[in-house]
C-alpha cells in the first residue's frame, strides 16, 4: 500500500460531506490541534489532556479515521489484555475540487512535493 500525501476529494463524492461533518466539530478540531503538538497519543491521553469525557473521544478519533484525517500506525496491551492503538494525524494536504477531474491525480503527485520544494526555497 501506497502513502498519498493528499486526499483528493470532489464535491460529488460522499466523502466530501464526511470531511466537512468532521471538521465542523469543535471537539474533532480541537483532537486535530492537539495531535499536531504530539507524536501520536492514545484515546485516554486526548481525554485528559483535552477534559473530554472517553466516549467522545473516542467517537471523535473514529469519525476523524474514518475521513482519513488521522491513522494508527502501533498499539500497546493493556493490563487487561486490550489493544490500546496510538493515533496520529494523517499530515495529508486535503484537496476539494468542484467536479471530478480524471488525471488530476497523477498531476498533483508531481505537482505537490515540486510546490513545497518551491515554497522551501522561496
Amino acid at each position: 500500500m501506497t502513502k498519498q500525501n493528499f486526499l483528493l476529494v470532489s464535491l460529488e463524492e460522499a466523502q466530501s460531506k464526511q470531511l466537512a461533518e468532521v471538521l465542523s466539530n469543535d471537539t474533532s478540531r480541537k483532537i486535530i490541534d492537539y495531535l499536531s503538538a504530539t507524536e501520536d497519543a492514545t484515546e485516554t491521553d486526548v481525554s485528559k489532556a483535552l477534559g473530554i469525557p472517553l466516549p467522545t473521544v473516542h467517537y471523535n478519533l473514529q469519525k476523524l479515521k474514518e475521513a482519513q484525517l488521522v491513522h494508527v500506525e502501533e498499539f500497546h496491551y493493556s493490563k487487561k489484555g486490550r489493544e490500546v492503538d496510538h493515533y496520529k494525524l494523517a499530515n495529508k494536504y486535503v484537496i476539494i475540487t468542484p467536479k471530478p477531474v480524471k488525471g488530476i491525480k497523477n498531476a498533483l503527485k508531481s505537482i505537490l512535493p515540486a510546490s513545497v520544494l518551491f515554497a522551501g526555497i522561496t
